[in-house]
């Protein structure tokens, strides 16, 4: 079983694509387990205030699942509902990508 990908977003200045980014990344099963960043200000830590930026661990039954995960699953769900483009970054156990997510208005 792969266990080695990781992946990160870049800061999200939006709060409508934070959130709705969250709803979609944040997840702690047994393929996706994932946080929002802590901030580094300490009256913000104690009051739980987080960075908008998503990372955590990504993974599958083999290796280059995250990538599929990511590009198949995870991407389309976000395109349909984020108002601005973001980068995803995966460190899978095949390489890296860094995707630019777009949303769905955007494309056409």
């Amino acid at each position: 079983m792969s266990e080695r990908g990781s992946f990160i977003t870049e800061y999200i200045y939006c709060l409508k694509c934070f959130e709705v980014a969250k709803k979609i990344l944040i997840d702690q099963d047994k393929y996706l387990a994932s946080i929002c960043i802590p901030s580094w200000n300490q009256e913000d830590r104690r009051k739980e205030k987080t960075l908008p930026i998503i990372a955590g661990k990504i993974g599958g039954g083999g290796g280059g699942d995250e990538l599929i995960l990511m590009e198949h699953e995870l991407i389309p769900k976000l395109e349909d509902v984020i108002c601005c483009k973001m980068r995803i970054a995966v460190l899978a156990e095949c390489g890296e990508r860094i995707y630019t997510v777009i949303p769905i208005k955007d494309q056409e």
